[in-house]
Protein backbone atom coordinates (compact mmCIF):
# COMPACT_ATOMS: atom_id res chain seq x y z
CA UNK A 1 0.00 0.00 0.00
CA UNK A 2 0.96 3.58 -0.48
CA UNK A 3 1.84 5.72 2.47
CA UNK A 4 2.28 9.33 3.41
CA UNK A 5 4.81 10.93 5.69
CA UNK A 6 3.55 13.20 8.41
CA UNK A 7 5.69 15.52 10.47
CA UNK A 8 4.49 16.96 13.74
CA UNK A 9 5.69 20.55 13.52
CA UNK A 10 5.57 21.00 17.29
CA UNK A 11 7.69 17.96 18.16
CA UNK A 12 9.48 17.31 14.86
CA UNK A 13 8.47 13.65 15.02
CA UNK A 14 8.12 12.03 11.59
CA UNK A 15 5.63 9.21 11.04
CA UNK A 16 4.89 6.96 8.09
CA UNK A 17 1.13 6.51 7.79
CA UNK A 18 -0.28 3.77 5.55
CA UNK A 19 -3.18 4.83 3.35
CA UNK A 20 -6.63 3.64 4.29
CA UNK A 21 -8.52 1.61 1.69
CA UNK A 22 -10.43 4.76 0.68
CA UNK A 23 -7.24 6.83 0.37
CA UNK A 24 -5.59 4.06 -1.65
CA UNK A 25 -8.61 3.88 -3.97
CA UNK A 26 -8.52 7.65 -4.46
CA UNK A 27 -4.77 7.52 -5.12
CA UNK A 28 -5.17 4.69 -7.62
CA UNK A 29 -7.97 6.56 -9.41
CA UNK A 30 -5.86 9.71 -9.63
CA UNK A 31 -2.90 7.78 -11.03
CA UNK A 32 -5.14 6.04 -13.57
CA UNK A 33 -6.58 9.41 -14.64
CA UNK A 34 -3.10 10.85 -15.10
CA UNK A 35 -2.03 7.84 -17.15
CA UNK A 36 -5.17 8.08 -19.30
CA UNK A 37 -4.53 11.78 -19.91
CA UNK A 38 -0.90 11.13 -20.82
CA UNK A 39 -1.97 8.38 -23.24
CA UNK A 40 -4.62 10.64 -24.79
CA UNK A 41 -2.01 13.36 -25.33
CA UNK A 42 0.40 10.86 -26.87
CA UNK A 43 -2.37 9.52 -29.14
CA UNK A 44 -3.27 13.08 -30.19
CA UNK A 45 0.37 13.81 -31.02
CA UNK A 46 0.59 10.70 -33.18
CA UNK A 47 -2.69 11.57 -34.90
CA UNK A 48 -1.40 15.08 -35.61
CA UNK A 49 1.78 13.64 -37.13
CA UNK A 50 -0.22 11.25 -39.29
CA UNK A 51 -2.51 14.06 -40.43
CA UNK A 52 0.44 16.32 -41.21
CA UNK A 53 2.06 13.57 -43.27
CA UNK A 54 -1.20 12.92 -45.12
CA UNK A 55 -1.50 16.61 -45.94
CA UNK A 56 2.12 16.72 -47.11
CA UNK A 57 1.54 13.63 -49.27
CA UNK A 58 -1.63 15.15 -50.75
CA UNK A 59 0.23 18.39 -51.53
CA UNK A 60 3.09 16.47 -53.15
CA UNK A 61 0.59 14.53 -55.28
CA UNK A 62 -1.17 17.74 -56.30
CA UNK A 63 2.17 19.33 -57.18
CA UNK A 64 3.17 16.28 -59.24
CA UNK A 65 -0.17 16.31 -61.08
CA UNK A 66 0.14 20.03 -61.80
CA UNK A 67 3.67 19.51 -63.13
CA UNK A 68 2.54 16.60 -65.31
CA UNK A 69 -0.31 18.70 -66.71
CA UNK A 70 2.03 21.62 -67.37
CA UNK A 71 4.50 19.33 -69.14
CA UNK A 72 1.69 17.79 -71.24
CA UNK A 73 0.46 21.24 -72.19
CA UNK A 74 3.99 22.33 -73.06
CA UNK A 75 4.49 19.20 -75.15
CA UNK A 76 1.23 19.82 -77.05
CA UNK A 77 2.28 23.43 -77.66
CA UNK A 78 5.63 22.36 -79.06
CA UNK A 79 4.23 19.69 -81.41
CA UNK A 80 4.14 20.72 -85.07
CA UNK A 81 0.71 20.97 -86.59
Amino acid sequence: MTHRIEVNVQTGVTSIIQYTAEEQAAHDAAVAAQQAEAQALADAAVAAQVEAQALADAQALADAQALAEAQATQQQTNEPT
